[in-house]
């Protein structure tokens, strides 16, 4: 498979869906079901998704696959403790930044829910996460 049958098989924007482009090419490899297109998230089916969802599942899998790595990871809870990234996932997209940056373990933060119910969107940058930013 190349990619202009991905191209013309997944639309316009399809390998922005994939973030790096080693995925890209596993996807074209070993392309998915048709009926993964149908899969819900929410009341949305994926086959809706825009290409913001499709980052913020990309960062959400990667940040489940590096959260045993953060101190008191056991207090997670939906009126405790939340999973908060120091630079947002929304400032990570409208940046460009790769969903791997976003989803490492030094930019990820146990923190009590309200607080991260208060910080929103807002973005901390510490000695710990500034390579983020600082990367090209």
């Amino acid at each position: 498979m190349d990619i202009e049958y991905f191209k013309q098989t997944y639309g316009k924007g399809w390998l922005n869906k994939y973030s790096t482009w080693k995925r890209a090419q596993d996807v074209i490899n070993n392309p998915p079901p048709k009926s993964d297109t149908k899969r819900k998230c929410g009341n949305r089916r994926k086959s809706s998704w825009t290409d913001f969802d499709y980052y913020r599942e990309d960062v959400r899998q990667l940040s489940e696959e590096n959260k045993h790595h953060l101190p008191n990871i056991h207090k997670r809870g939906f009126h405790d403790h939340h999973l908060d990234h120091k630079i947002s996932i929304v400032y990570g997209y409208e940046n460009g930044i790769p969903a791997e940056n976003i989803a490492h373990q030094s930019n990820m933060e146990m923190i009590w829910w309200k607080d991260n119910v208060r910080k929103n969107v807002k973005c901390k940058i510490d000695d710990e996460n500034r390579w983020i930013l600082e990367q090209d």
